[in-house]
């Protein structure tokens, strides 16, 4: 996976989760989670409820993209056990993680990204969900997560 270069936006929101990882350590994941929550209602003020898998997918992958720095995100499945199953490629971020000194999932933007998907998936389908990273592939760049139901 070649890094690319992130716009200095995304270079600002990398070094302040770094700063914020650095700073309060396991208390990071809280603040960020909740703020990634509060950032879904903001950015996405207008979400239908009771959205299919589908139309849920299809909206979270239209406004993540208008994100910059998380890269591609994808709902690629709902499972019977009504967990969902998510892949983020290319996540920008990423590159910060030896800066970080947390791995991929451990950092405090990723936590953001928890929240942002979480309340998102909370408001479309209302369904109450925790996300948690599952499995980080860094040879092709790909985050595997599950939004499990609480």
């Amino acid at each position: 996976m070649t890094d690319r270069q992130l716009s200095p936006q995304e270079t600002v929101i990398a070094s302040i989760s770094n700063a914020v990882t650095f700073m309060m350590g396991a208390g990071s994941k809280i603040a960020m989670r909740e703020a990634g929550k509060q950032a879904s209602n903001a950015v996405w003020p207008d979400l239908p409820e009771n959205a299919p898998f589908e139309e849920a997918a299809r909206i979270m992958h239209e406004g993540v993209a208008a994100l910059e720095g998380f890269g591609d995100f994808k709902l690629t499945r709902e499972n019977d056990d009504g967990s969902y199953e998510i892949e983020f490629q290319n996540c920008g971020f990423a590159q910060f993680t030896a800066q970080s000194g947390q791995p991929c999932g451990e950092q405090a933007i990723c936590y953001f990204g928890f929240g942002l998907v979480e309340e998102t998936l909370r408001r479309l389908t209302g369904k109450r969900v925790q996300v948690k990273l599952i499995e980080r592939e860094d040879a092709c760049g790909v985050c595997h997560e599950k939004a499990i139901p609480r």
